[in-house]
């Protein structure tokens, strides 16, 4: 992000848990920001990203989920699309 322009546009698209795991993350850890899958990859969860996004003066212009963006082992991997532009210092 450090050489990304004010008004430079990102567009980037994350793994996110299964419905089941999300569930069960939001009651046994309500705060969890992001959880290793049993793939190897890692899975974040919205407002993480959109925080970690804010520390960097970016903010969120466009959020969609994306549930079946891909399939492992025949199963549907639940993501989520972010569109973000970094802010000029005036309009934080």
């Amino acid at each position: 992000v450090g050489g990304l322009e004010d008004g430079g546009f990102v567009a980037f698209n994350l793994e996110n848990v299964s419905t089941e795991n999300e569930r069960n993350l939001n009651k046994s850890k309500p705060d969890w920001r992001w959880q290793l899958t049993a793939s190897g990859r890692f899975a974040h969860r919205k407002e993480y990203v959109q925080q970690v996004g804010e520390k960097f003066s970016m903010k969120t212009l466009y959020y969609q989920t994306m549930d079946g963006f891909r399939y492992e082992n025949n199963i549907e991997v639940r993501g989520h699309i972010f569109v973000m532009q970094k802010q000029v210092s005036d309009e934080l």
